[in-house]
């Protein structure tokens, strides 16, 4: 009888765990990921930021450094520009259909500066000197520049010269999917073994 009552909160805990959704968090675009991009000014079409198709494609990382986190052996080059204005511009693509819109969020390197947008929203933005570092930016996107579907992510991307390098990852969470009725009704019946074992206990105190 005592091994059976210290077994009923074991079996209430699994049945829980059996009907519990399954969360999880993810890298939802990939560091070394293809992004479309251009070196030709493109903001006088007020689209470049909310639209694809058109531009050439490469993978991150992007830069002129040939070994380290932004080696573009494995990436695509980025020549250095000395100038202060934007020179690279990249672009892509992100279904978002399955996933917590409030929970996305954003690492980012990049030498030298950056302005990164969503959907046509500027959301974040920053410059420095230096070389810089995975990841030297981080940060939460705003749910409200987001859609529950295709969404487009792009980034102006600027460089002072020597060095320049540039790559980002976007993590979120999956919106937990619906108990298999299996799962259910197994949890359903540890919920009921556990009851029993909670009636037994309290008729065996009585006595």
């Amino acid at each position: 009888m005592n091994r059976l009552l210290r077994t009923s909160p074991i079996l209430a805990l699994v049945a829980v765990a059996a009907m519990a959704p399954n969360v999880q968090a993810d890298i939802l675009l990939s560091p070394g990921a293809t992004w479309e991009f251009t070196t030709t000014d493109p903001t006088g079409d007020a689209t470049w930021n909310t639209t694809t198709g058109s531009w050439a494609t490469g993978p991150a990382p992007f830069g002129n450094v040939f070994s380290g986190d932004f080696g573009y052996e494995f990436g695509t080059l980025w020549e250095a520009d000395g100038d202060r204005d934007d020179d690279l511009w990249v672009r892509t693509s992100l279904d978002l259909s399955s996933v917590d819109l409030t929970s996305l969020s954003f690492d980012l390197g990049v030498d030298n500066g950056y302005k990164l947008y969503a959907n046509g929203t500027l959301i974040a933005s920053d410059n420095a000197e230096g070389y810089t570092s995975r990841w030297e930016y981080s940060g939460a996107i705003p749910p409200g520049s987001l859609l529950p579907g295709i969404n487009v992510f792009a980034v102006a991307l600027e460089d002072h010269g020597g060095l320049t390098a540039f790559d980002m990852q976007i993590r979120g969470e999956h919106i937990p999917a619906v108990p298999e009725a299996s799962n259910v009704l197994a949890g359903s019946a540890l919920v009921g073994l556990a009851c029993s074992f909670a009636i037994r206990r309290r008729r065996a105190a009585a006595h």
